[in-house]
C-alpha cells in the first residue's frame, strides 16, 4: 500500500519548503496565487518536514501552512485481491439532513457526552434534489445514507447479505427511485491500532470541537478524524454477512444554527470481498474503498 497526504498548503508559506513548479498552484496568477495543492508521500522524509514547517509557522506567525488534507491510499491488484474486508466510504455529501426536514429521531438511548447511539423513529424525510445524479449513493452530514433504485436492485439480485433498506419521503410523497440504507447493523469493534484525531500533525488545537478530538469516555465516539487504515476486532459475523458498521463513531455532533450545518457522528461502513465485487462489477457509482484489517 502507498500512502499520500494531499494538502492545500497556504501559498504565502508554500516556498518554505516547496519548489514553485512543485504540485498545482490555485488562485489568480495576476492578483496572486492562494494555495498550492501537493501530494507526499507519508513513508518519506519530506512528511517529518511538513510537521517541522507546520509547527515553525504557527508558532511565528499565528497561521496554518496548510488548510485542508486529505489521505489516498493506492493499493495494488494483489493486496485488493487478498484483501479480507473494505472499508466504504460514500463520497457525495448534501443538505438538508433528514432531521431538518422533519424524521423524528429518539436521543433517550444516545450518549449524553458525544450524541452517539441515538436511534431513527420514522422513515426518512429529505428534500428531493439531484444527490444521487450520476452515482448511486450520497449521505447528508447526519449519517442518513440514501441509494439508488438500481443499487438495491442489484444487491437483492446478487444476495448480499447483512443489508436492508428502507422507504425515502420527498414531503409527503415515497420515492420510487431512492432509498435510504439502514446501518443499524452488524457492528464491528474497531481496534485501538486505529488512529483518530483533529488532523495529521496536531499543530493548531480546534477550541470549538475539542470535546471530539479525544475519545469519548464512555467509548462510544473514538476522534474528530479517521487519520489511518482501520482495524477491527476478529468477530464470527464477518463470515456471515457482507455489510457491517463500526461499533463506535467519529465526527462532530453540532445542533446547527446560522451558517451552521447540523451534524452527527458518523459509524464507519465496511463491506465483504463479495460485496466490494458486486459494486466494481455492476459500476456502482459513489464509493471509495480501502483495505480494513482484522485483528484478534
Amino acid at each position: 500500500m502507498k500512502e499520500l497526504l494531499e494538502l492545500r498548503v497556504n501559498y504565502k508559506y508554500a516556498h518554505l519548503l516547496f519548489k514553485e513548479d512543485e504540485g498545482v498552484n490555485l488562485g489568480n496568477p495576476v492578483r496572486g496565487y492562494t494555495i498550492k495543492v501537493v501530494k507526499i508521500d507519508t513513508s518519506s522524509s519530506l512528511f517529518a518536514e511538513v510537521e517541522k514547517v507546520s509547527k515553525s509557522v504557527y508558532e511565528k506567525y499565528g497561521e496554518c501552512f496548510f488548510y485542508g488534507w486529505e489521505y489516498q491510499r493506492k493499493y495494488s491488484s494483489k493486496e485488493l485481491h487478498d484483501a479480507p474486508l473494505f472499508k466504504m466510504t460514500v463520497r457525495k455529501y448534501f443538505e438538508p439532513s433528514g432531521e431538518e426536514c422533519g424524521t423524528e429521531y429518539d436521543d433517550n438511548c444516545a450518549c449524553k457526552l458525544c450524541g452517539s447511539g441515538r436511534k431513527q423513529i420514522s422513515p426518512l424525510r429529505i428534500h428531493k434534489g439531484r444527490f444521487l445524479n450520476k452515482r448511486d449513493v450520497a449521505t447528508t452530514l447526519a449519517d442518513e445514507i440514501v441509494v439508488s433504485k438500481r443499487f438495491v436492485e442489484v444487491i437483492r439480485e446478487n444476495d448480499i447479505k447483512g443489508i436492508s433498506f428502507s422507504p425515502v419521503f420527498f414531503g409527503k410523497q415515497e420515492s420510487e427511485d431512492c432509498f435510504q440504507l439502514m446501518v443499524e447493523g452488524n457492528r464491528l469493534k474497531v481496534d485501538e491500532r486505529t488512529k483518530f484525531g483533529g488532523e495529521p500533525f496536531e499543530v493548531v488545537q480546534d477550541e470549538e470541537n475539542t470535546q471530539y478530538i479525544s475519545p469519548c469516555p464512555n467509548g462510544d465516539h473514538l476522534g474528530l478524524n479517521l487519520l489511518s487504515e482501520v482495524y477491527v476486532k476478529y468477530s464470527p459475523i464477518i463470515n456471515q454477512y457482507d455489510f457491517f458498521i463500526s461499533q463506535q463513531t467519529f465526527g462532530v455532533k453540532n445542533d446547527g444554527g446560522p451558517n451552521r450545518p447540523l451534524l452527527r457522528p458518523h459509524h464507519i461502513l465496511f463491506c465483504s470481498p463479495k460485496l466490494y465485487r458486486t459494486i466494481q462489477e455492476n459500476h456502482l457509482r459513489g464509493f471509495n474503498f480501502e483495505v480494513a484489517h482484522i485483528v484478534d
